[in-house]
């Protein structure tokens, strides 16, 4: 069971992770450089770094913990955190594509802030989608670790209630 189904869902994993991490990385420079730079410092840099970081934290814990369902590994002490963490990439990506991103657009201050507000909006929903990947990763490794007899691909019609009366002779 887990020799083949285990790798691929590592693979698929660390693909979505890679991928996944290319928008909270950008956010997370973004938040540096304001708080660095001081033209922005103040509580929005540190929440967009801060959200940043956690929002990669919980990409990551749920992704292992996904690649560790495959490999047949029951469920950690830590996953139920993890599991609630993964309010975190959602409510970031929200947070970075309303308030610092369609807010910037409603203000019009000029091009250059549309152009940032349209950047913030692009980088949330991008986080946005990338946790969605990561989070379809639990499902997919539940569906392909069914254990034999228990799934429903090892029934037969005679035993499905829900086809009796179709078809037949």
């Amino acid at each position: 069971m887990g020799s083949v189904v285990g790798p691929a869902i590592q693979r698929l994993a660390a693909a979505r992770l890679g991928r996944g991490f290319l928008p909270v990385a950008v956010l997370l420079l973004v938040g540096l450089s304001e708080m660095i730079g001081g033209r922005r410092a103040g509580a929005g840099a540190l929440l967009l770094a801060l959200g940043a970081l956690a929002s990669a934290g919980a990409m990551l814990a749920y992704g292992l913990g996904a690649a560790q369902r495959a490999f047949g590994v029951p469920r950690k002490a830590w996953w139920p955190l993890a599991t609630a963490g993964g309010l975190v990439p959602l409510v970031f990506g929200v947070y970075v594509m309303g308030w610092r991103g369609l807010r910037l657009i409603a203000r019009w201050d000029g091009v250059p802030s549309v152009a940032a507000g349209a950047a913030f909006v692009a980088l949330g929903l991008w986080t946005l989608l990338s946790w969605q990947r990561i989070a379809e990763l639990e499902t997919l490794a539940s569906v392909m670790t069914l254990e034999e007899g228990k799934g429903p691909e090892t029934r037969s019609d005679s035993e499905d209630p829900g086809r009796e009366g179709e078809g037949g002779a």
